[in-house]
């Protein structure tokens, strides 16, 4: 019985799954590109390089540059940051005693769980609102044509604040955290070569962030196509009737807003999918390469 030999350190391991999701045709197909792409070690180690040195801060770059030898030039810093994340790829990185411990310290350092309940509050108190919002519904027995119940509208703005405001809370509570491990990782030489060996991986998105992309582009042409609707048939009955009064404006309005929320729900997909290419390639340029293999990449991208 023949053992197969392992695959080579540059070839990628793990491709995360790439299924269709709400992003489709050319933007989910580069995507999956750039997850499963098989470089060689120079170009893998260049384009590593070039997105590392973008994520990193002008301090953090400065503060790498000494075990570079790299100077205040971003090319130089870039050229010889490619170079060991190469000696990594090709020829393994050296085992480091703390590396793991020292990883697994920093984490806990960097969890922003103060921010992190701030975000649960608001989502818990947006789901509140959506239940009292049932309740409402449930025990209206005589609603009326023409309004809704008056604490209706309310509810639904409360609901669209906190949800946006605990998207807000929990991008920062990430961007925070990846800059403290980003920090933990320029201050050991030779740690942006072998990758960064977390447990929970960097840009990692919590439940705020994560409803507001996956509900947002959905609600726009939702209410897009409801004003709309809306506005078309009021216009209609306002031009058949003769009757020149206010509506006519109004459902101009109705429809020049309709229009533009399906607008925005399109510059929120290529938004999101601009967003999930920029996290395959961190994640790639991130992956750790140490004595279990390589780990760092995302297992799966739902675009």
């Amino acid at each position: 019985m023949t053992n197969t030999p392992p695959p080579p350190r540059h070839l990628h391991h793990g491709a995360p799954a790439v299924p269709g999701g709400v992003l489709a045709g050319r933007q989910a197909a580069r995507i999956r590109a750039i997850a499963n792409s098989n470089l060689l070690p120079e170009e893998r180690a260049l384009a590593d390089s070039m997105v590392m040195t973008a994520w990193l801060s002008a301090a953090q770059r400065a503060q790498y540059a000494v075990s570079l030898h790299a100077g205040s030039h971003a090319e130089a810093f870039m050229e010889n940051l490619a170079d060991e994340r190469r000696v990594a790829l090709d020829e393994g990185a050296d085992p480091v005693a703390d590396e793991l411990a020292s990883a697994a310290q920093a984490e806990r350092a960097a969890r922003q769980l103060p921010l992190r309940v701030l975000e649960t509050v608001l989502l818990l108190g947006a789901l509140g609102c959506v239940s009292a919002l049932v309740v409402i519904g449930v025990r209206a027995e005589e609603l009326s044509r023409t309004a809704l119940p008056p604490a209706t509208v309310p509810l639904l703005v409360t609901i669209g604040v906190a949800m946006v405001l605990a998207a807000l809370v929990g991008t920062i509570a990430t961007r925070r955290r990846d800059h403290r491990l980003l920090d933990w990782a320029v201050t050991r030489p030779g740690q942006l070569g072998r990758g960064l060996p977390m447990h929970r991986a960097l840009q990692g998105d919590s439940a705020g962030p994560a409803l507001l992309r996956l509900l947002g582009p959905a609600l726009l042409v939702g209410i897009g196509i409801i004003a709309i609707c809306v506005g078309a048939a009021v216009l209609l009955i306002t031009l058949l009737s003769g009757d020149d009064s206010s509506l006519t404006t109004t459902a101009l309005w109705s429809l020049g807003g309709g229009v533009l929320a399906l607008l925005l729900a399109v510059v929120a997909v290529q938004l999101r999918g601009r967003r999930l290419e920029q996290i395959v390639r961190r994640a790639r340029a991130a992956q750790w390469f140490g004595e279990t293999g390589p780990l760092g990449e995302t297992d799966q991208l739902d675009i």
